[in-house]
């Protein structure tokens, strides 16, 4: 059922809809890697992702989180924009650093941000989940990771958008108080910006 676009909507955007209606949030569609036959001629995999999302039916925001660095070119970020979809900034070792996917979508046009914070560089999720039980510390912190959210959001909010920010226990080691920081960051980053300006 890979990109059947019916499928999608019969077993992920109706259930949504009927069951959540206009309190439903952001609808994403989460690739994981897709492997050599794929990435070597990434424009292949876009063109069929960009007749997928353009048969989804209008009203939901949809978004878009790949795992494969290759995909993201100006023909994926052209095409999301063409059908008005979202990209979902991912933070995890298959990926650029978040500052490298926001220098990329730069292009792409002002609109809500989504992201999620899955895993920390240098570990598996099973390695994460080993170190971080029982997810109630942060463990192994990544303030440049955080610090580079913190302005990625403030850039959206300055623009009149919302920020979704999704984090997993893996990213720092308890999701909840990665949360916590990054709020803190972000009301940092917030004086900073209202002192220069």
């Amino acid at each position: 059922q890979f990109l059947n676009t019916a499928y999608a909507i019969e077993q992920f955007v109706e259930p949504v809809r009927s069951g959540l209606g206009t309190k439903a949030g952001t609808l994403l569609f989460q690739f994981p890697p897709l492997g050599r036959t794929m990435t070597r001629a990434p424009e292949r995999f876009i063109a069929q992702l960009q007749e997928f999302l353009g048969g989804l039916p209008q009203g939901p925001q949809y978004a878009v989180e790949v795992r494969d660095d290759r995909m993201i070119t100006r023909r994926f970020f052209s095409s999301l924009k063409e059908v008005g979809v979202r990209y979902c900034v991912g933070v995890h070792p298959r990926m650029p650093p978040v500052a490298a996917q926001a220098a990329a979508m730069s292009g792409f046009g002002s609109g809500p941000l989504l992201i999620r914070w899955n895993l920390k560089s240098g570990y598996s999720y099973e390695e994460a989940r080993t170190r971080f039980t029982p997810f109630d510390q942060l463990v192994d912190e990544d303030s440049a990771t955080r610090d580079s959210i913190a302005q990625l959001c403030m850039a959206t909010i300055a623009a009149g958008h919302e920020c979704t920010i999704i984090a997993n226990n893996t990213a720092e080691g308890s999701a909840p108080l990665t949360l916590v920081k990054l709020a803190q960051a972000i009301v940092t980053a917030a004086r900073h910006r209202a002192q220069a300006g």
